[in-house]
């Protein structure tokens, strides 16, 4: 596998240091330190020592020793240093690696694959979105959302923003819109919920995790329904997918059930049907 799609894919957990690289691998608050400080990366000879090797007697200091030259450097190299005071290793465990895009962070063929396509174009039917039973706001969000641009963990990470390791909903760990739209438990038990109020049954093989994106399951599901339909499920599929994304963000602050959420979906639901029902469509 090619390095840096390794080096974006994975988190580092530190335990003894003697399998992490000290400027490669994330393991220094989910980054690596060739990207936190590249001018220093660029000073050092040796780049491939482990971790343990680099912090023994501050020997990554030593290797920089007389090199800093700028002010660019220097403070390159005091951001590290503080960093780096909160770290200590424990001998008796030995480093982890999770890999950030699957749920359990066990690395997959398919996965790798699949996350090195992420951002290309594949045609998708705008009427799923811009002619369901929903609110435009919400449909603007589903678009998005749709093309892979919200501001999910997975794409902070790919962009080198700060971002939560795990998943806000379920402490999964890594944030993608797949897994908290679909697969995360906490969406599960929403869609469970709103299903059986709505009298919705669905096949059994448009089930989530059958699918690598939002975009193959919405499509391969909403063919399966009468054309009639649609455009009521388009619409609860937003409002399901809407108000998971407010509840991901509310959970900074304060947690809230799967079935408290499932009420704001369903007051959506009802609110829009009041406010539209007649009107044709």
């Amino acid at each position: 596998m090619d390095r840096l799609l390794f080096n974006a894919s994975t988190t580092i957990t530190i335990g003894n240091g003697k399998k992490a690289r000290f400027w490669h691998h994330a393991w220094l608050d989910g980054q690596a330190p060739r990207n936190l400080a590249p001018q220093l990366f660029e000073l050092v000879q040796r780049k491939n020592k482990t971790v343990a090797q680099e912090l023994a007697n501050n020997s990554w200091i030593s290797a920089l020793q007389n090199k800093i030259t700028n002010a660019t450097q220097l403070e390159e190299f005091v951001s590290l240093w503080i960093r780096i005071q909160g770290v200590f290793l424990n001998s008796e465990i030995e480093d982890s690696i999770a890999w950030k895009w699957t749920p359990d962070g066990i690395y997959s063929a398919r996965s790798a694959y699949r996350v090195q396509f992420i951002g290309s174009f594949r045609s998708f039917n705008t009427d799923t979105i811009w002619r369901a039973r929903a609110e435009n706001k919400c449909k603007v969000f589903a678009w998005i959302l749709i093309q892979d641009k919200i501001l999910t963990a997975d794409n902070l990470a790919r962009r080198g923003w700060p971002h939560q390791a795990s998943c806000a909903l379920c402490n999964a760990p890594m944030e993608t819109s797949q897994h908290f739209c679909l697969l995360c438990p906490l969406a599960q038990a929403v869609w469970n919920q709103i299903l059986s109020w709505e009298n919705w049954t669905l096949p059994q093989h448009t089930h989530p995790a059958n699918f690598d994106c939002i975009r193959d399951w919405w499509e391969a599901t909403a063919k399966t329904l009468h054309k009639n339909q649609r455009h009521d499920f388009n619409g609860m599929v937003i409002y399901i997918m809407w108000n998971l994304w407010k509840e991901r963000n509310r959970r900074i602050f304060k947690f809230q059930s799967a079935q408290q959420v499932a009420e704001r979906v369903k007051e959506d639901l009802v609110q829009y049907n009041i406010a539209f029902s007649n009107i044709a469509f």
